[in-house]
């Protein structure tokens, strides 16, 4: 019995180093690249993807299981227009073979080296990346994940779940001179990244390591060119089946068409971390520089295989907007407003239509807090946002600022009714200085004072043109102890009746301004146009009641009122002039650039003569200097111009 057992022990012995001989020398004498047409073949029935290897193979089998494989590429589908699905310059695995029978991996560094990998959905929204099996007609493999399409087009559903993740040791992975890119043929979706480079120190299941990776990136609609370096202690939890980066520090470049100014040497940092189990992301301790602005918080989400739950808290400081968002276009011909030329149509204008998607998209709650904001020119001191959005709508409430030495408390709603925007805003203004505010906003000077505004608007359409002819609500306005500049109601009126009635017209002062303690008036806006029939002005030398009507689609002005005289003023027209207690007409319209601002004193002086006549006529002439012969020749052009003949 003993006899056997040694003559059966000897005979394995021998069969093992026979084998193990073979192993050494098999890939030595048997030239592997002679058979690449059985290995493209088995690969094509295997998977459905086409396979060609126009570089070396070389194979090894001690101390690793490894392969060393030269150029080769992966054909597109055939319903696809480009050559290639990907193809690489070398590839390099090796696996110890022990650990690979009791369910470990064990790899040497892995090397990939000249990826170019071209993703693409078509139009039907099939991606290139599915490949059917010749025998299978209905069923497709995807390449390099275990998910599988149970249809033409339907993906499986998968119980994430059961992610399984191996116990994994990589002595690294090196990763270089690689491109990536993705097309959605349906979205017009398609960007690039380009000089991929990824290095990792041993990667083994739940023990961190190093990972750095530089890479270029580039979207092409709209046009946005970029640069990624960044470095990170990375960790694959097995029994939490997810992926930790923590202290990620990246630095970032931006330029193109959505930039009014590139960003240039901006830094993300914070910890990611990504659960394969529970679909979902959490981006916390986040740190984010860029042009002068420094932002905090915290980003999670959910169901990122469905409709994404995201959640935001952001505060920040600095943040001007203006240098992020370009300036709104102008044209030339038609001034600020596209919608005045003669061939456009709004409604038809897709380009700048408002894109609704992400209202359906995703599903989104936060909380914003910033303080030196900056936007449009103005400057925010302080703004709080709640933030609420999915299933077609989103709402800001409670949306409040300070803002010039005021206060702004409102609410806005965004509404998609059949891929039409409809928004609803109501907001109050305090205590707002009026002049820093245009000044920032317009670039224009011409009033001061304290403001109050109380507004509940609506409207709908499909770009911003369309949302100013479509405007709807109310409006109340007040501005408290102001000046109109560019505009001298007082020398208006002196000069205007020295003029009716001949006289020397007064000196104009260097600065054209008007005083006043109250400018009010309430405003009903139907399709773009906003009407007040109550407009006041109080000021200590006159008043003023009249209407307004502002055409905000064709930004045009239009006011009729009746200014009356009160104080020095008053007495002084009166008693040089004789004239009754009446108002004058004023009137002021034009674009809102170039208001024009007229007074009609003939009126008034016509009148006063047809009531009063001679009365009136030898009270002008015992003021008049007897021996002043320019003096009586305009009063004598005077009344020749009103008294009727």
């Amino acid at each position: 019995m003993a006899r056997t057992i040694k003559l059966t022990l000897a005979i394995v012995g021998i069969l093992l180093f026979l084998i193990i001989l073979a192993i050494i020398i098999l890939p030595h004498i048997v030239d592997f690249n002679k058979h690449k047409p059985e290995v493209e073949a088995g690969i094509y029935n295997a998977t459905g993807y086409e396979v060609s290897l126009e570089g070396d193979i070389e194979l090894s089998f001690l101390p690793w299981l490894g392969i060393d494989v030269g150029k080769a590429s992966v054909a597109n589908p055939p319903d696809f227009e480009d050559e290639n699905l990907g193809s690489v310059e070398a590839l390099q695995i090796r696996l110890k073979v022990w650990p690979l029978l009791l369910g470990q991996v064990q790899m040497d560094r892995v090397v990939l080296k000249g990826l170019n990998l071209d993703l693409v959905k078509d139009a039907q929204g099939r991606p290139n990346w599915i490949a059917s099996r010749p025998e299978e007609s209905r069923e497709g493999v995807m390449l390099g994940s275990s998910l599988a399409y149970a249809g033409e087009n339907e993906p499986a559903q998968q119980d994430s779940g059961d992610i399984f993740i191996p116990a994994l040791d990589i002595a690294g992975l090196e990763i270089t001179d690689s491109n990536i890119s993705y097309k959605d043929m349906g979205t017009d979706v398609h960007f690039r990244i380009e000089d991929l480079d990824l290095l990792t120190e041993r990667i083994r299941q739940d023990e961190p390591f190093d990972l750095q990776s530089d890479m270029k990136f580039k979207n092409f609609s709209p046009e946005l060119d970029g640069r990624i370096s960044l470095t990170t202690q990375a960790l694959l939890q097995g029994e939490e089946k997810s992926i930790r980066l923590s202290e990620l520090d990246m630095d970032l470049d931006l330029s193109g068409e959505p930039l009014h100014e590139p960003v240039k040497d901006a830094r993300i940092r914070g910890d990611i971390v990504y659960a394969f189990g529970a679909n979902s992301m959490e981006f916390s301790e986040l740190s984010i520089q860029a042009l002068d602005a420094d932002l905090s918080g915290k980003i999670s989400a959910r169901e990122l295989d469905a409709v994404p739950q995201i959640r935001i808290d952001l505060e920040g400081d600095n943040l001007d907007l203006d240098r992020i968002m370009p300036p709104p276009e102008e044209n030339s011909e038609t001034g600020n407003n596209p919608g005045n030329s003669p061939n456009s149509n709004p409604e038809n204008d897709d380009k700048n239509n408002m894109d609704l998607g992400f209202l359906h998209d995703l599903a989104l709650e936060g909380e914003i807090k910033l303080t030196s904001l900056k936007a449009y020119q103005a400057v925010i001191d302080e703004l709080s946002a709640q933030i609420t959005s999915g299933n077609g709508e989103m709402v800001i409430s409670p949306l409040t600022a300070k803002l010039y030495q005021g206060t702004f408390e409102g609410l806005l709603s965004l509404k998609d009714v059949q891929d039409e925007a409809h928004i609803e805003m109501d907001s109050s203004l305090r205590d707002v200085q009026v002049k820093p505010l245009l000044q920032d906003v317009a670039e224009k000077d011409f009033l001061s004072g304290t403001a109050e505004l109380d507004s509940e608007l609506k409207t709908f359409g499909k770009n911003t043109d369309l949302f100013l002819e479509n405007l709807f609500g109310e409006a109340r306005i007040e501005v408290r102890d102001g000046t109109i500049r560019g505009m001298d109601l007082d020398h208006m009126i002196r000069d205007g009746f020295a003029a009716a009635f001949g006289e020397e017209r007064p000196s104009r002062d260097d600065e054209e301004t008007t005083r006043f303690s109250s400018f009010k008036g309430s405003f009903d806006i139907a399709s773009g146009i906003a009407s007040s029939q109550d407009l006041e002005l109080d000021s200590p030398a006159l008043g003023m009641t009249g209407d307004m009507r502002l055409d905000l689609p064709e930004s045009y002005l239009e006011s009729r009122a009746r200014v009356t005289l009160a104080g020095a003023l008053k007495e002084e027209i009166e008693e040089r002039y004789a004239l009754p207690q009446a108002g004058i007409p004023l009137r002021i319209r034009g674009p809102f650039d170039d208001v024009s601002v007229g007074l009609d004193i003939e009126d008034i002086v016509r009148d006063l003569l047809r009531e009063k006549g001679e009365g009136l006529l030898q009270q002008l002439m015992d003021q008049m200097d007897p021996e002043n012969e320019e003096q009586e020749n305009g009063a004598r052009d005077m009344l020749q111009r009103f008294l009727p003949r």
